[in-house]
């Protein structure tokens, strides 16, 4: 392949890094740049796949860290690579103007290019993988696995598109102008990817618009709602919730006191009215779904925002639901949302995150699901505490007289040993 051919396959990859999306994932977006990267193996091999990878990302107007553009850099390089070196251990040949027949294409082009692609996607999630364990202590293969889950069989669609390219270009004879045929179909995928991406960035918008509600109505809850679905992202990634799973656990905990802001009318004045105040609190859960209601896709975090405040034992509200009938998110929210309370409750904010998971270990088959706990000891001890509960503050406007933090352990004992009657019906 002529040095000409190779740079338009690199302005090719480059038109694919300027469009990809990012918004399929907290790490991760799909780029039609590494169809072309894939398409390059066969006419250019794995040195010329290295090469089309790494500069398309050198030029990345997206990399907003020095850092960032080293790393897809480097991912892209070593997926041309790798891809490439697959090709040649399975078989694939080289593409030119070559007389092969259609079975010739399939077996000695096609097959080769399809696995090589695959590999090229792990490469590629075990690389993101590896950057989520760096920057936020998540596990490499936990992270991996949900990388790959999220492309599913789309990544066969790729190699086929790819396959197309390299058929066109070699076999055909359209050379370089093969691109003006698969730039179309790469366009079209792109546009049904952006589609999906942008109802994703839509949905958090909405979700973001509701905490900032949630925060100004109650400015002594600024940064909890966040606090606690960071801890619960990393509870469901120790359990391994991945995918769809743990995008509805992180809404569920951005939203889960989202009800506060129709019940806290209702909430007494005098600290001491324990009897009125447990009564107004116990409704805020399902008035978080009332809020909530028409919107469809937070459907499957709902029964999370339901019954986060349920207990093991069954003495908690608003269902008295007991054991694993609550729903795991509910669950893994519940300990997360007691880890940020207790975190506050000294006055600078300044407690241990260990101590405090001792503290909820004690509580573990009473109030809290003895499993998610052990999770958020494991958590702690693998990041030893610097990214669970950073940033955390004290809670200062509750205390010296107003109400108690609703979501301090403490009230939920309070709730336990009241019990009014008929509490815990469906």
């Amino acid at each position: 392949m002529g040095t000409g051919s190779l740079i338009i396959l690199i302005g090719l990859a480059m038109v694919g890094v300027v469009i990809r999306e990012r918004g399929l994932g907290p790490h991760w977006g799909v780029s039609v740049a590494t169809v072309v990267l894939a398409a390059t193996i066969p006419l250019a091999g794995a040195f010329g796949a290295a090469v089309v990878g790494a500069l398309a990302y050198l030029a990345d107007p997206g990399a907003r860290t020095l850092r960032t553009r080293l790393f897809n850099v480097s991912m892209t390089a070593a997926m041309g690579a790798t891809g490439g070196a697959f090709y040649g251990l399975l078989g694939g040949v080289f593409v030119g103007n070559v007389d092969f027949g259609p079975l010739g294409l399939l077996v000695r082009v096609g097959g080769p290019l399809a696995m090589a692609y695959a590999a090229m996607a792990v490469v590629n999630s075990l690389c993101i993988g590896a950057m989520s364990f760096a920057v936020r202590g998540t596990r490499v293969l936990t992270v991996a696995r949900a990388v790959l889950r999220s492309l599913g069989w789309g990544y066969l669609a790729h190699a086929v598109t790819a396959f197309l390219f390299v058929v066109l270009w070699g076999p055909v004879g359209l050379g370089a102008a093969s691109a003006l045929f698969v730039l179309g179909p790469l366009l079209v995928a792109h546009w049904t990817i952006g589609r999906d991406a942008l109802a994703r960035r839509e949905h958090q918008q909405t979700v973001t618009t509701f905490v900032a509600a949630l925060e100004q109505a109650d400015p002594a809850s600024v940064g909890h709602s966040a606090r606690v679905a960071d801890v619960a992202d990393a509870l469901g990634a120790q359990l391994g919730l991945s995918g769809e799973a743990a995008e509805e656990l992180r809404y569920a905990a951005l939203l889960h006191d989202i009800g506060m802001m129709v019940v806290r009318a209702e909430l007494p004045h005098d600290p001491d009215d324990e009897i009125a105040y447990l009564t107004a609190l116990s409704a805020h859960p399902l008035a978080g779904l009332n809020v909530l209601a028409g919107l469809d896709f937070l459907d499957d975090s709902l029964p999370a925002i339901a019954h986060h405040h349920e207990r093991w034992d069954g003495k908690g509200y608003p269902a008295g639901l007991q054991g694993e009938e609550i729903p795991l998110a509910a669950r893994i929210i519940a300990v997360a949302d007691a880890f940020d309370a207790r975190l506050a409750a000294t006055d600078d904010g300044s407690a241990e995150p260990m101590v405090v998971a001792e503290q909820l270990r004690r509580r573990a088959g009473s109030h809290l699901d003895p499993r998610v706990v052990e999770a958020l000891v494991a958590a702690l001890g693998r990041q030893g505490g610097a990214s669970l509960g950073r940033d955390r503050r004290a809670n200062l406007a509750r205390g010296q007289g107003r109400l108690p933090d609703h979501d301090d352990p403490l009230v939920s004992d309070l709730f336990a040993d009241w019990q009014p009657e008929g509490a815990g019906a469906p």
